[in-house]
Protein backbone atom coordinates (compact mmCIF):
# COMPACT_ATOMS: atom_id res chain seq x y z
CA UNK A 1 0.00 0.00 0.00
CA UNK A 2 1.34 3.41 -0.97
CA UNK A 3 1.59 6.17 1.62
CA UNK A 4 1.22 9.94 1.17
CA UNK A 5 2.36 12.33 3.90
CA UNK A 6 0.43 15.59 4.45
CA UNK A 7 2.45 18.65 5.45
CA UNK A 8 1.66 22.35 5.65
CA UNK A 9 1.98 25.55 7.65
CA UNK A 10 -0.46 26.27 10.51
CA UNK A 11 -3.94 27.38 9.34
CA UNK A 12 -3.33 26.06 5.83
CA UNK A 13 -6.26 23.62 6.01
CA UNK A 14 -4.08 20.51 6.10
CA UNK A 15 -6.12 18.80 8.80
CA UNK A 16 -9.34 19.82 7.05
CA UNK A 17 -8.10 18.08 3.91
CA UNK A 18 -7.25 14.97 5.95
CA UNK A 19 -10.77 15.03 7.40
CA UNK A 20 -12.22 15.22 3.88
CA UNK A 21 -10.17 12.22 2.77
CA UNK A 22 -11.32 10.19 5.76
CA UNK A 23 -15.00 11.12 5.52
CA UNK A 24 -14.93 10.61 1.77
CA UNK A 25 -13.79 6.98 1.82
CA UNK A 26 -11.72 5.91 4.77
CA UNK A 27 -11.17 5.60 8.48
CA UNK A 28 -8.67 7.39 10.68
CA UNK A 29 -6.57 6.07 13.52
CA UNK A 30 -4.12 7.85 15.88
CA UNK A 31 -0.53 7.87 14.71
CA UNK A 32 2.38 6.48 16.66
CA UNK A 33 3.22 9.89 18.10
CA UNK A 34 -0.26 10.40 19.52
CA UNK A 35 -0.56 13.65 17.56
CA UNK A 36 -0.09 12.49 13.99
CA UNK A 37 -3.13 10.96 12.32
CA UNK A 38 -3.03 7.98 9.96
CA UNK A 39 -5.88 6.94 7.69
CA UNK A 40 -6.38 4.20 5.13
CA UNK A 41 -8.56 5.37 2.25
CA UNK A 42 -10.49 3.24 -0.20
CA UNK A 43 -9.66 4.36 -3.75
CA UNK A 44 -12.93 5.17 -5.54
CA UNK A 45 -13.09 3.47 -8.95
CA UNK A 46 -16.29 3.37 -11.04
CA UNK A 47 -14.81 0.46 -13.04
CA UNK A 48 -14.88 -1.72 -9.92
CA UNK A 49 -18.46 -0.63 -9.26
CA UNK A 50 -19.56 -1.72 -12.74
CA UNK A 51 -17.65 -5.01 -12.65
CA UNK A 52 -19.15 -5.76 -9.25
CA UNK A 53 -22.65 -5.25 -10.63
CA UNK A 54 -21.84 -7.67 -13.46
CA UNK A 55 -20.40 -10.48 -11.30
CA UNK A 56 -22.42 -9.88 -8.12
CA UNK A 57 -19.51 -11.27 -6.05
CA UNK A 58 -19.51 -12.27 -2.40
CA UNK A 59 -16.91 -9.56 -1.80
CA UNK A 60 -15.77 -6.36 -3.55
CA UNK A 61 -12.32 -5.05 -2.63
CA UNK A 62 -11.07 -1.62 -3.68
CA UNK A 63 -7.46 -0.52 -3.84
CA UNK A 64 -6.24 1.40 -0.80
CA UNK A 65 -3.89 4.28 -0.13
CA UNK A 66 -2.66 5.54 3.24
CA UNK A 67 -2.48 9.20 4.27
CA UNK A 68 -0.49 10.54 7.24
CA UNK A 69 -1.38 13.96 8.66
CA UNK A 70 1.93 15.11 10.14
CA UNK A 71 1.56 17.15 13.30
CA UNK A 72 5.17 18.36 13.35
CA UNK A 73 5.76 19.52 9.78
CA UNK A 74 5.20 23.24 9.53
CA UNK A 75 5.03 23.68 13.31
CA UNK A 76 8.66 22.87 14.13
CA UNK A 77 11.41 24.48 12.09
CA UNK A 78 13.60 22.08 10.14
CA UNK A 79 16.57 23.88 11.65
CA UNK A 80 15.76 21.95 14.80
CA UNK A 81 16.65 18.74 12.96
CA UNK A 82 20.29 19.45 13.68
CA UNK A 83 19.44 19.35 17.39
CA UNK A 84 17.78 15.95 17.18
CA UNK A 85 14.24 17.16 16.43
CA UNK A 86 12.92 15.93 13.08
CA UNK A 87 9.70 17.74 12.04
CA UNK A 88 9.26 15.31 9.14
CA UNK A 89 9.83 12.09 11.10
CA UNK A 90 6.28 10.81 10.55
CA UNK A 91 6.42 11.24 6.76
CA UNK A 92 9.97 10.13 5.98
CA UNK A 93 8.77 6.69 4.93
CA UNK A 94 5.99 8.09 2.72
CA UNK A 95 6.12 7.41 -1.02
CA UNK A 96 5.07 11.01 -1.76
CA UNK A 97 4.43 14.26 0.09
CA UNK A 98 1.38 16.50 -0.19
CA UNK A 99 1.84 20.10 0.90
CA UNK A 100 -1.30 22.16 1.57
CA UNK A 101 -0.90 25.91 1.02
CA UNK A 102 -3.44 28.48 2.10
CA UNK A 103 -5.06 30.45 -0.71
CA UNK A 104 -8.19 31.72 1.06
CA UNK A 105 -9.28 34.62 3.25
CA UNK A 106 -11.19 33.94 6.46
CA UNK A 107 -11.48 36.57 9.23
CA UNK A 108 -12.37 33.82 11.70
CA UNK A 109 -9.02 32.14 10.97
CA UNK A 110 -6.63 35.05 10.35
CA UNK A 111 -3.36 34.50 8.50
CA UNK A 112 -0.62 36.01 10.65
CA UNK A 113 1.46 37.28 7.70
CA UNK A 114 -1.37 37.64 5.19
CA UNK A 115 -2.37 35.19 2.47
CA UNK A 116 0.39 34.42 -0.04
CA UNK A 117 0.18 30.88 -1.36
CA UNK A 118 3.42 30.98 -3.36
CA UNK A 119 5.35 32.36 -0.41
CA UNK A 120 4.05 29.53 1.78
CA UNK A 121 4.84 26.92 -0.87
CA UNK A 122 8.42 28.18 -1.09
CA UNK A 123 8.66 28.24 2.72
CA UNK A 124 7.64 24.58 3.00
CA UNK A 125 10.03 23.63 0.20
CA UNK A 126 12.80 25.44 2.07
CA UNK A 127 11.98 23.50 5.25
CA UNK A 128 12.29 20.22 3.33
CA UNK A 129 15.65 21.29 1.96
CA UNK A 130 16.92 22.42 5.38
CA UNK A 131 15.83 19.15 7.00
CA UNK A 132 17.77 17.18 4.38
CA UNK A 133 20.77 19.46 4.68
CA UNK A 134 20.96 18.82 8.45
CA UNK A 135 21.01 15.05 7.87
CA UNK A 136 23.54 15.22 5.03
CA UNK A 137 25.93 17.51 6.92
CA UNK A 138 25.81 15.27 10.00
CA UNK A 139 26.67 12.22 7.91
CA UNK A 140 29.46 14.05 6.04
CA UNK A 141 31.06 15.03 9.36
CA UNK A 142 31.05 11.40 10.54
CA UNK A 143 32.56 10.09 7.31
CA UNK A 144 35.27 12.78 7.34
CA UNK A 145 36.29 11.69 10.87
CA UNK A 146 36.64 8.11 9.59
CA UNK A 147 38.62 9.23 6.55
CA UNK A 148 41.06 11.14 8.76
CA UNK A 149 41.94 7.96 10.66
CA UNK A 150 42.45 5.96 7.47
CA UNK A 151 39.02 4.29 6.99
CA UNK A 152 38.44 4.64 3.25
CA UNK A 153 35.19 2.65 2.91
CA UNK A 154 33.08 5.80 2.89
CA UNK A 155 34.90 7.66 0.10
CA UNK A 156 32.22 7.15 -2.56
CA UNK A 157 29.41 7.98 -0.14
CA UNK A 158 31.29 11.10 0.94
CA UNK A 159 31.66 12.30 -2.65
CA UNK A 160 27.96 11.70 -3.30
CA UNK A 161 26.85 13.50 -0.14
CA UNK A 162 29.08 16.48 -0.94
CA UNK A 163 27.37 16.68 -4.35
CA UNK A 164 23.98 16.49 -2.65
CA UNK A 165 24.98 19.15 -0.15
CA UNK A 166 25.95 21.48 -3.00
CA UNK A 167 22.47 21.11 -4.54
CA UNK A 168 20.75 21.69 -1.21
CA UNK A 169 22.86 24.75 -0.42
CA UNK A 170 21.78 26.11 -3.80
CA UNK A 171 18.17 25.66 -2.56
CA UNK A 172 17.47 22.90 -5.08
CA UNK A 173 15.14 20.08 -3.97
CA UNK A 174 16.64 16.66 -4.64
CA UNK A 175 13.64 15.32 -6.57
CA UNK A 176 15.12 17.04 -9.61
CA UNK A 177 18.47 15.25 -9.26
CA UNK A 178 19.31 11.90 -10.85
CA UNK A 179 21.31 9.05 -9.32
CA UNK A 180 22.55 5.72 -10.62
CA UNK A 181 21.64 2.40 -9.00
CA UNK A 182 24.70 2.31 -6.75
CA UNK A 183 24.13 5.87 -5.57
CA UNK A 184 20.50 5.06 -4.81
CA UNK A 185 21.66 2.25 -2.54
CA UNK A 186 23.91 4.68 -0.68
CA UNK A 187 21.23 7.29 0.01
CA UNK A 188 18.07 5.17 0.30
CA UNK A 189 18.36 4.79 4.04
CA UNK A 190 18.38 8.55 4.64
CA UNK A 191 14.81 8.94 3.29
CA UNK A 192 15.59 12.49 2.17
CA UNK A 193 12.28 14.37 2.09
CA UNK A 194 13.13 16.81 -0.72
CA UNK A 195 13.65 13.75 -2.98
CA UNK A 196 10.07 12.60 -2.56
CA UNK A 197 7.48 13.35 -5.27
CA UNK A 198 5.45 16.40 -4.24
CA UNK A 199 1.78 17.28 -4.68
CA UNK A 200 0.91 20.93 -3.99
CA UNK A 201 -2.74 21.47 -3.00
CA UNK A 202 -3.90 25.08 -3.22
CA UNK A 203 -6.66 25.43 -0.63
CA UNK A 204 -8.96 28.00 -2.21
CA UNK A 205 -11.91 30.16 -1.15
CA UNK A 206 -15.38 28.72 -1.72
CA UNK A 207 -15.63 30.69 -4.98
CA UNK A 208 -12.01 30.17 -6.06
CA UNK A 209 -12.14 27.92 -9.12
CA UNK A 210 -9.08 29.09 -11.04
CA UNK A 211 -6.27 26.58 -11.73
CA UNK A 212 -3.11 26.61 -9.61
CA UNK A 213 -0.17 28.76 -10.76
CA UNK A 214 1.94 27.15 -13.48
CA UNK A 215 5.18 27.60 -11.54
CA UNK A 216 3.88 25.52 -8.64
CA UNK A 217 4.15 22.34 -10.71
CA UNK A 218 7.43 23.16 -12.40
CA UNK A 219 10.24 20.64 -12.28
CA UNK A 220 10.19 16.85 -12.26
CA UNK A 221 8.32 14.87 -9.65
CA UNK A 222 5.66 17.44 -8.79
CA UNK A 223 1.97 18.13 -9.40
CA UNK A 224 -0.34 20.97 -8.39
CA UNK A 225 -4.10 20.91 -7.86
CA UNK A 226 -6.67 23.39 -6.56
CA UNK A 227 -9.25 22.44 -3.96
CA UNK A 228 -11.91 24.21 -1.92
CA UNK A 229 -11.43 22.30 1.32
CA UNK A 230 -13.97 24.22 3.43
CA UNK A 231 -16.70 23.65 0.83
CA UNK A 232 -15.65 20.02 0.37
CA UNK A 233 -15.98 19.43 4.11
CA UNK A 234 -19.55 20.71 3.97
CA UNK A 235 -20.28 18.40 1.04
CA UNK A 236 -18.89 15.23 2.65
CA UNK A 237 -20.99 15.93 5.75
CA UNK A 238 -24.10 15.42 3.60
CA UNK A 239 -25.62 12.00 2.96
CA UNK A 240 -23.78 10.30 0.09
CA UNK A 241 -26.80 10.37 -2.22
CA UNK A 242 -27.12 14.17 -1.89
CA UNK A 243 -23.48 15.02 -2.67
CA UNK A 244 -23.53 14.79 -6.50
CA UNK A 245 -26.43 17.25 -6.82
CA UNK A 246 -24.78 19.71 -4.44
CA UNK A 247 -21.48 19.48 -6.32
CA UNK A 248 -23.26 20.09 -9.62
CA UNK A 249 -24.99 23.13 -8.16
CA UNK A 250 -21.64 24.53 -6.98
CA UNK A 251 -19.92 23.77 -10.30
CA UNK A 252 -17.57 21.16 -8.82
CA UNK A 253 -16.78 18.55 -11.45
CA UNK A 254 -14.81 16.14 -9.26
CA UNK A 255 -14.84 15.44 -5.53
CA UNK A 256 -11.78 16.34 -3.46
CA UNK A 257 -10.94 12.74 -2.61
CA UNK A 258 -10.76 11.77 -6.30
CA UNK A 259 -8.71 14.88 -7.16
CA UNK A 260 -6.07 14.04 -4.55
CA UNK A 261 -5.94 10.31 -5.32
CA UNK A 262 -5.74 10.88 -9.08
CA UNK A 263 -2.84 13.31 -8.57
CA UNK A 264 -1.15 10.77 -6.27
CA UNK A 265 -1.52 7.94 -8.80
CA UNK A 266 -0.23 10.08 -11.67
CA UNK A 267 2.72 11.35 -9.65
CA UNK A 268 3.72 7.87 -8.45
CA UNK A 269 3.10 6.28 -11.85
CA UNK A 270 0.49 3.86 -10.52
CA UNK A 271 -2.18 1.93 -12.40
CA UNK A 272 -4.87 -0.57 -11.41
CA UNK A 273 -5.65 -4.03 -12.72
CA UNK A 274 -8.55 -6.25 -11.68
CA UNK A 275 -9.26 -9.85 -10.76
CA UNK A 276 -12.94 -10.74 -11.15
CA UNK A 277 -15.23 -13.64 -10.39
CA UNK A 278 -18.22 -14.76 -8.30
CA UNK A 279 -16.15 -14.87 -5.10
CA UNK A 280 -14.46 -11.48 -5.37
CA UNK A 281 -14.01 -8.49 -7.63
CA UNK A 282 -10.78 -6.78 -6.60
CA UNK A 283 -8.54 -3.90 -7.65
CA UNK A 284 -4.76 -4.23 -7.40
CA UNK A 285 -2.17 -1.46 -7.64
CA UNK A 286 1.08 -1.75 -9.61
CA UNK A 287 3.47 0.68 -11.29
CA UNK A 288 2.99 1.68 -14.88
CA UNK A 289 5.31 -0.52 -16.95
CA UNK A 290 5.11 -3.53 -14.62
CA UNK A 291 4.88 -6.92 -16.31
CA UNK A 292 2.34 -9.72 -15.99
CA UNK A 293 4.63 -11.64 -13.63
CA UNK A 294 4.84 -8.53 -11.40
CA UNK A 295 1.04 -8.36 -11.32
CA UNK A 296 0.94 -12.05 -10.41
CA UNK A 297 3.37 -11.40 -7.55
CA UNK A 298 1.18 -8.55 -6.29
CA UNK A 299 -1.66 -11.06 -5.89
CA UNK A 300 0.53 -13.75 -4.28
CA UNK A 301 4.20 -14.67 -4.46
CA UNK A 302 3.31 -18.26 -5.41
CA UNK A 303 1.60 -17.02 -8.58
CA UNK A 304 4.78 -15.26 -9.65
CA UNK A 305 6.98 -18.28 -8.88
CA UNK A 306 4.79 -20.69 -10.85
CA UNK A 307 3.70 -18.21 -13.54
CA UNK A 308 2.71 -19.79 -16.88
CA UNK A 309 0.43 -17.32 -18.66
CA UNK A 310 -1.94 -14.47 -17.92
CA UNK A 311 -5.43 -14.44 -19.41
CA UNK A 312 -6.12 -10.78 -20.20
CA UNK A 313 -9.10 -8.68 -21.25
CA UNK A 314 -9.93 -4.99 -20.87
CA UNK A 315 -12.52 -4.17 -18.21
CA UNK A 316 -14.81 -2.42 -20.70
CA UNK A 317 -14.58 -5.32 -23.16
CA UNK A 318 -15.51 -7.75 -20.40
CA UNK A 319 -18.36 -5.54 -19.30
CA UNK A 320 -19.70 -5.29 -22.86
CA UNK A 321 -19.51 -9.03 -23.60
CA UNK A 322 -20.96 -10.00 -20.21
CA UNK A 323 -18.80 -12.94 -19.03
CA UNK A 324 -15.48 -14.75 -19.45
CA UNK A 325 -17.20 -17.65 -21.22
CA UNK A 326 -18.71 -15.34 -23.83
CA UNK A 327 -15.35 -13.59 -24.19
CA UNK A 328 -13.72 -16.96 -24.91
CA UNK A 329 -16.38 -17.80 -27.50
CA UNK A 330 -15.61 -14.55 -29.28
CA UNK A 331 -11.82 -14.98 -28.91
CA UNK A 332 -11.57 -11.76 -26.92
CA UNK A 333 -9.38 -13.23 -24.17
CA UNK A 334 -5.64 -12.97 -24.80
CA UNK A 335 -2.94 -15.23 -23.41
CA UNK A 336 0.11 -13.18 -22.49
CA UNK A 337 3.56 -14.18 -21.21
CA UNK A 338 5.44 -13.09 -18.11
CA UNK A 339 6.95 -10.01 -19.77
CA UNK A 340 3.66 -8.60 -21.06
CA UNK A 341 3.23 -4.98 -19.90
CA UNK A 342 -0.05 -4.72 -18.00
CA UNK A 343 -2.29 -1.80 -18.99
CA UNK A 344 -4.48 0.24 -16.68
CA UNK A 345 -7.93 -1.29 -16.28
CA UNK A 346 -7.17 -4.77 -17.56
CA UNK A 347 -8.68 -7.88 -15.96
CA UNK A 348 -6.18 -10.68 -15.36
CA UNK A 349 -6.50 -14.34 -14.53
CA UNK A 350 -3.16 -15.98 -13.76
CA UNK A 351 -2.34 -19.52 -14.88
CA UNK A 352 0.40 -21.05 -12.76
CA UNK A 353 2.01 -24.27 -11.60
CA UNK A 354 1.06 -25.11 -8.03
Amino acid sequence: MKQVGLIGLPQSGKSTLFEILMQGAGSAAPGASGRDSVGVVRVPDPRIDQLSKLFDPKKTTYAQIQFVDSAGAGHVSARAAGKGVDPFASVRLADALLVVVRDFQNPAVPATNGVDAERDRRAMEAELILADLAIVETRIERIEKELRIGKKQGEREHALLVRIRTALEAEQPLRGESYDAEEMKLIRGFQLVSRKPLIVVYNRDDDGASPPPAESASGPGSRAVALRAHLEREIVSLPAEERPAFRAEMGIEEDGLSVVIRASYELLGLIAFFTVGPDEVRAWTIRRGDKAVDAAGEIHSDLAKGFIRAEVIGWKELLDVGSHSKAREKAMLRLEGRYYEVKDGECLEIRFNK
